[in-house]
């Protein structure tokens, strides 16, 4: 029994070590992404060196190449997190209990909120969402797995009475996100564009548009307005 015992130290005390070894591997890669992250928010992408990087994360700069490639190496792990975190915000605000057009507001709302805190780094990213996942006739490669989510809202918004029937909820959805991404997109090529107002805009002039006929004349005082 003391041999079993024995031999089963011997063995499992590499893999311990090896176990230790690589959590601290892990804990330092994160780190040094971590601190990668705040100086982009801090001061962007461009403006942001390896140096400071490594001095921010307490490390030698071979340590830094030793986790990553190049600085670009990080801004494409944090463009995966985006991404994922896009898809997120879409399912989370698209699944609350309110109507098909609140829940388009506060879609825009959030996504102009996030965006503008992010600022430079945000924009970054959203470059790098589009240059790194796009297929040849794909402009906006992020925007794939919005599409369906929110036809989805309209459906369920036109069996309601929320949202117009004479149009497909397919269609409707390319209209709204089409018309959002346009804010977006002439943010990220224009720094001073003043995103959050034109996305709240852009947003209360979609949902108007997809209100049912009844609802557009009642709020433009068209009494006389016909219904879907």
């Amino acid at each position: 029994m003391g041999l079993a015992v024995a031999e089963s130290t011997e063995e499992a005390g590499p893999r311990a070590v090896e176990g230790r070894r690589e959590r601290r591997k892990r804990e330092l890669r994160a780190r040094i992404y971590e601190k990668s992250r705040q100086l982009f928010l801090e001061q962007g992408f461009e403006a942001t060196t390896v140096a400071q990087i490594a001095e921010a994360a307490d490390i030698a700069q071979a340590t830094f190449f030793n986790h990553f490639q190049s600085k670009h190496a990080l801004l494409v792990e944090i463009t995966t997190e985006v991404s994922g975190y896009l898809q997120a915000l879409v399912d989370r605000q698209l699944r609350r209990d309110a109507s098909a057009l609140d829940r388009v507001t506060d879609f825009a709302a959030e996504i102009a909120n996030e965006l503008s805190r992010a600022s430079g780094l945000a924009r970054e990213v959203m470059l790098e969402l589009s240059r790194s996942s796009a297929q040849p006739g794909e402009a906006y490669p992020y925007l794939n797995g919005v599409h369906a989510p929110f036809a989805a809202l309209f459906r369920e918004g036109q069996e309601k009475g929320e949202v117009r029937s004479d149009l497909d909820a397919a269609l409707l959805s390319e209209i709204v996100v089409g018309g959002l991404n346009v804010a977006v997109t002439n943010w990220i090529v224009d720094p001073d564009y003043p995103l959050e107002e034109r996305l709240r805009l852009t947003a209360a002039f979609l949902t108007e548009a997809i209100a049912p006929r009844n609802a557009r004349g009642a709020a433009s005082g068209d009494g006389a307005a016909e219904q879907d």
